[in-house]
């Protein structure tokens, strides 16, 4: 089927990222209010076009992505004249993409995978499972000099790239709180206690973007590494640490199993025992924790690393972890990731963060 996506702002570049929500569907075209858009390529080779336009279009449905849904909607109806039965919401496709996760796991009998589908019964695509806070806090966007975008972080500037698109709630910009997915019962957790955060520490943070995790322990530390490829966060993160740059080491390349230029490895990037190491690396986990082996193995560090990008990453970062001498645990909950170009196919939940530590482990202390 032919689509049109209707969109130029973050939820459409969102949708985009999710690739199991538009599959069957053939993009041909953009289209957006917003006429300082027209005419300027917003997707692989697609250009954005007027809304007028679209008659001229040969198309079977319109995927609207965007907040505005009801004026839209109204919009393509009363003044564009497509019939009803033509247009789609971003939402209609989750709710789709939802079911399909209900029917694949509805005879499973696990109280957390249960927790799950109870809140995809309902439509709601939650890539955090059954974690669904209800005091939702939004952070004030605030300029400096520059007009450079920061937040307020535990008393301390976070800055955000320039270009970074945020919300609009009552005519300011806000950005949902940064530590949403930081709770006690969220699958994402990427420190139990507070007290694995030794003082006076080395903390390895791999995979920084906005830096609350690295920027909520800094003065307890007494050296961090920030490892982040993104050379938009980069900028942002040397404005966040600028007072700190007695502790902090910067690393922009990615990490792996290979040195090259574009890529580094714990082994060679790390000088010292590592005491807590924090990776989230979009699925290269495992990669960088084979090029970590050596400072591992002679660490005696607290680990979180992701294990929900790729189906099977749990399994291979415990192997990994417990061929380093490491106990390891699993978060709490399951994670749904849309973002993985295979979850189509595989529609599978996944444990969001493995604990790894050289300590008899209790919990959830499953192995293989």
């Amino acid at each position: 089927m032919k689509a049109v996506i209707w969109g130029a702002g973050g939820t459409a570049a969102d949708f985009l990222r999710r690739k199991m929500l538009y599959e069957g569907y053939e993009i041909i075209a953009f289209t957006d209010n917003n006429s300082n858009v027209w005419g300027k390529v917003f997707w692989e080779d697609k250009k954005m076009i007027a809304p007028s336009l679209l008659k001229e279009l040969e198309f079977d449905v319109i995927i609207v992505c965007s907040l505005h849904m009801e004026a839209i909607y109204d919009q393509l109806i009363e003044k564009l004249h497509i019939p009803a039965d033509r247009i789609l919401s971003y939402r209609d496709l989750e709710k789709t993409a939802a079911a399909r996760v209900v029917d694949q796991y509805k005879y499973r009998k696990e109280k957390e995978i249960q927790d799950v589908l109870a809140v995809y019964r309902k439509g709601i695509l939650n890539v955090l499972g059954s974690y669904l806070p209800e005091d939702i806090r939004y952070c004030e966007v605030y300029r400096d000099e520059e007009a450079y975008p920061y937040i307020m972080f535990e008393g301390k500037r976070m800055y955000y790239p320039p270009d970074y698109k945020f919300q609009i709630k009552d005519g300011k910009e806000v950005i949902l709180d940064v530590l949403y997915e930081q709770g006690e019962d969220s699958p994402h957790l990427y420190v139990r206690d507070g007290r694995e955060i030794p003082d006076d520490g080395v903390i390895v943070d791999a995979g920084v973007c906005e830096g609350n995790f690295a920027l909520r322990y800094v003065e307890r530390a007494r050296k961090i590494y920030l490892i982040e490829s993104d050379p938009k966060w980069m900028d942002a993160l040397r404005r966040t640490f600028s007072d700190y740059s007695d502790k902090v080491v910067y690393c922009s390349k990615y990490l792996s199993r290979f040195e090259t230029k574009e890529m580094t490895t714990l082994d060679a990037l790390v000088e010292e025992e590592i005491d807590f190491l924090k990776m989230d690396i979009e699925g290269a986990e495992i990669d960088a924790l084979l090029g970590g082996r050596d400072i591992l193995q002679r660490s005696n560090a607290k680990c979180a690393i992701c294990s929900y990008h790729r189906q099977f990453d749990e399994k291979y970062i415990r192997f990994l972890l417990q061929s380093y001498g490491y106990m390891t645990e699993h978060s709490k909950g399951y994670m749904f990731f849309p973002y993985d170009d295979n979850m189509g196919s595989t529609l599978d939940l996944r444990r969001g963060v493995v604990y790894g530590r050289k300590e008899a482990a209790v919990g959830n202390r499953s192995g293989l």
